[in-house]
């Protein structure tokens, strides 16, 4: 039986190590760590001979597990073992205020939720991201990655590995064993995969675009993996990095500028029968020595956050790929990270506390919770209406 089968694989595997914004900006990091550590393995290569294989492409429909409660979001620990119930027990009630944020907090292995609870974050040994998702939160660190409910009870999503990201919705994770991408359905039951594709040594998942899934190799660039095709390699290195899918429509990436100040452009790039393609060019703005893991959407697609050292710059990404220069500055020189609140407000932080910063130009300052530690960041909210897939 091919359930069985399965079971017998992720039993059988044996992994060695490792995994904050966007995803694709935290997978193209996680990507890069990963080829530094990892050695050559070949456990999968075995067990998925025990799988049909038609036309190059190893497909499951969803994988259920007898006695998980039905197909759909039925769960599969890809760390070996299935998971039926939660490994940690639920969390005494909190009273619950709104912090007036608009994200979650996080530092260490603790969250601070914006309805001002306080809930561990468990069984992955150092967290090193966390993202909120319509139904709890996906978490990952040294020893894995976990979904945490709402009520604080968590279960294993899969074990050690640096390449995994996920959709804009929080409802796919697209990862990435030996040399197959899985793309599983995420609930808080756990995973169900949908499919498996044999795909070149050493590449990472870094986007969802639709029904495909955008990879990278560092020395070759950005290429697309449609699901339930066979994977065939069109490689485009002009692309120099991507941002994100908003709502998994398109994706917002840079491109090499011309002329004396090299600053990249803004573009927008889209699937085509070969390959990931800039679909057009707008403004080249942005500073040149930008870190271009470090670019932030929206979750509409409306605007990019550009973290400077003096300051934020928020870039109206509709004017700029129009080739029009609309910008508003966050004059914060933030101390972490900033994330996207929703559509019209970035929020930043100084000495102060977390500053919410509108794309018209106000700003608001507001006390971080009691108990918050050094350290902390923002909890990116993935809740996009359109599937990825």
């Amino acid at each position: 039986m091919l359930e069985d089968s399965l079971r017998s694989m992720f039993s059988e595997r044996v992994e060695s190590p490792p995994l904050i914004n966007d995803p694709a900006s935290a997978a193209i990091r996680r990507g890069r760590a990963a080829r530094r550590r990892r050695a050559a393995a070949s456990s999968v290569a075995a067990a998925l001979a025990l799988v049909v294989t038609v036309g190059g492409i190893v497909s499951l429909r969803e994988v259920s597990i007898p006695g998980n409660g039905g197909r759909e979001g039925s769960a599969i620990a890809f760390n070996g073992q299935p998971e039926s119930t939660p490994t940690n027990p639920a969390v005494e009630p909190q009273p619950t205020v709104d912090t007036g944020i608009g994200l979650d907090l996080w530092a260490g292995n603790r969250l601070w939720t914006m309805d001002g609870r306080t809930l561990p974050l468990t069984g992955v040994g150092t967290v090193s991201q966390i993202y909120r998702v319509p139904t709890g939160w996906i978490y990952g660190g040294t020893a894995g990655i976990r979904f945490m409910r709402p009520d604080g009870t968590s279960i294993s999503l899969r074990g050690n590995d640096d390449r995994w990201v996920l959709s804009p919705g929080g409802d796919q994770l697209a990862f990435v064993i030996d040399t197959v991408l899985y793309v599983a359905r995420v609930s808080s039951s756990g995973l169900a995969v949908r499919t498996m594709t044999p795909v070149p040594a050493g590449i990472s998942p870094v986007a969802f675009l639709g029904q495909q899934v955008v990879i990278t190799e560092e020395s070759r660039g950005f290429d697309l993996v449609t699901q339930n095709r066979v994977y065939q390699a069109n490689w485009n290195n002009k692309i120099t990095a991507v941002y994100g899918s908003p709502q998994g429509k398109t994706l917002i990436g840079l491109v090499p500028g011309t002329g004396p100040a090299q600053r990249p452009c803004l573009a927008e790039l889209q699937a085509s029968d070969t390959g990931l393609v800039v679909a057009r060019t707008g403004t080249c703005v942005l500073d040149p020595k930008l870190d271009t893991t470090g670019g932030r959407i929206t979750p509409d697609g409306g605007w990019v956050a550009e973290h400077r050292a003096e300051d934020v710059r928020l870039v109206d990404l509709t004017q700029a790929l129009a080739g029009q220069d609309r910008t508003v500055l966050c004059p914060i020189r933030t101390t972490v990270a900033p994330a996207w609140a929703d559509e019209r407000t970035l929020l930043a932080a100084d000495d102060r506390g977390v500053v919410r910063c509108g794309v018209d130009g106000t700003e608001k300052v507001v006390p971080l919770p009691s108990g918050v530690t050094a350290q902390w960041q923002f909890v990116p909210k993935l809740t996009s209406n359109q599937p990825a897939g």
